[in-house]
């Protein structure tokens, strides 16, 4: 199958809900529709069995006779393997899995507080995670050996520093995208991008992504990331609106601008910078040097009557076959770079399976709590210049 970004199958989702492509960088989206699998689609009783304790080299362990019921999994649309909720149901006889929708984070906290879909499995990252741990919802991975097969770099993080409810899937960052053939020189930094703009007036795209804009501008001026002190918000505002007047677009689709050439350079997240360079062979993806923000998401269960099955499905999804599978198809930074049937051009691409001194300087977003909206009167305030 031909790779496809998260952008793409946003857009596709767009075809009904406009704005169900917006990114899970803490951002909000619009609900989008609901994808089923194939088998019951309602929440289903599991009668859970014994999982038998497996070894670390990448194997499903449970009885697969032992698991039955439906796992209600609230992801992207399609953010899976093509065939990962069938093999699943094929794997477990009598189990199934039913795709709920993502729609934004706080639909994704609403959900979780009151069992809306009765939701088993849910993809989450640093700044949702904390939320559902407030609520006190979550429920332990469990019996998961595939965690053995994800990279030490991607665990033990600030949210789930012993590995004990985050089962990490992915991760992105927001770096700079350039046309090779109409840039003479090429940006390098975020200093230079935002210098260079002037240049290019007319020619320049953002990100219509809260986060991943103002926690990169924070660091390339050397503040930490998440800051809400007042006075590095309003150096994070003076960047942004002495570089509005020169933006072609503030939009969510930045990466096909320039493979086209409306953009001769914009600030991109991965996975779009992924799609814009196979379009287009002048496009160029750059990790700035004052290093990247960006985001790690996983999997997180909601404590339930059929944990022992959502257990089951995170160590699924996992194995490297399916897991592999999972990003050949929709061509994300991926947590399991020993993996071999990850798709060689995948493995190439830098974008993708970034250099260790790349993913040593980045960082990842973090939860605001009461503090948001500090950091959103800025963003507000810079797209109404």
């Amino acid at each position: 199958m031909q790779p496809i970004s998260r952008r793409s199958l946003f857009a596709m989702a767009a075809v009904a809900t406009p704005l169900a492509f917006l990114a899970a960088c803490g951002d909000d989206k619009k609900d989008g529709a609901s994808g089923s699998t194939p088998g019951d689609t309602t929440p289903g009783d599991t009668t859970p069995g014994d999982t038998t304790p497996g070894d670390t080299t990448g194997s499903s362990t449970p009885d697969p006779g032992a698991l039955t019921g439906t796992v209600n999994f609230l992801n992207f649309t399609g953010w899976a393997g093509p065939t990962t909720y069938a093999d699943f149901a094929a794997a477990f006889p009598g189990a199934s899995v039913n795709e709920i929708a993502f729609a934004s984070n706080d639909d994704t906290i609403s959900k979780a507080k009151d069992r809306a879909g009765d939701i088993d499995v849910v993809l989450v990252d640093g700044t949702t995670f904390p939320r559902l741990t407030a609520l006190g919802v979550l429920a332990e991975l469990g019996d998961v050996p595939n965690m053995s097969l994800v990279a030490d770099q991607y665990k033990g993080n600030s949210w789930d520093p012993t590995n004990a409810s985050f089962a990490p899937t992915d991760h992105g960052r927001t770096g700079i995208i350039y046309r090779k053939d109409l840039v003479t020189t090429p940006p390098t930094s975020w200093a230079e991008f935002f210098e260079m703009a002037p240049e290019h007036s007319g020619k320049v795209a953002m990100l219509d992504y809260q986060g991943s804009v103002m926690d990169n501008v924070l660091v390339m001026l050397g503040k930490p990331v998440g800051s809400t002190d007042e006075t590095d918000l309003a150096a994070v505002l003076d960047v942004l609106t002495t570089v509005k007047p020169h933006l072609l677009a503030i939009s969510t689709e930045v990466g096909k601008a320039v493979a086209a050439g409306d953009a001769v350079m914009a600030m991109c997240d991965a996975y779009d910078a992924q799609l814009a360079l196979t379009t287009n062979p002048d496009v160029v993806f750059v990790d700035p040097s004052e290093g990247q923000v960006g985001y790690l998401e996983g999997l997180a269960i909601l404590d339930g009557p059929r944990n022992a099955l959502a257990s089951a499905f995170v160590n699924f999804f996992l194995e490297q076959a399916n897991y592999a599978a999972f990003i050949n198809n929709v061509a994300s930074p991926y947590v399991q770079p020993d993996n071999p049937d990850i798709d060689a051009a995948l493995k190439a691409s830098p974008v993708i399976n970034p250099p260790a001194e790349v993913v040593a300087k980045l960082q990842y977003h973090v939860f605001l709590g009461e503090d948001q909206p500090k950091f959103d009167a800025v963003w507000d305030a810079f797209k109404a210049a």
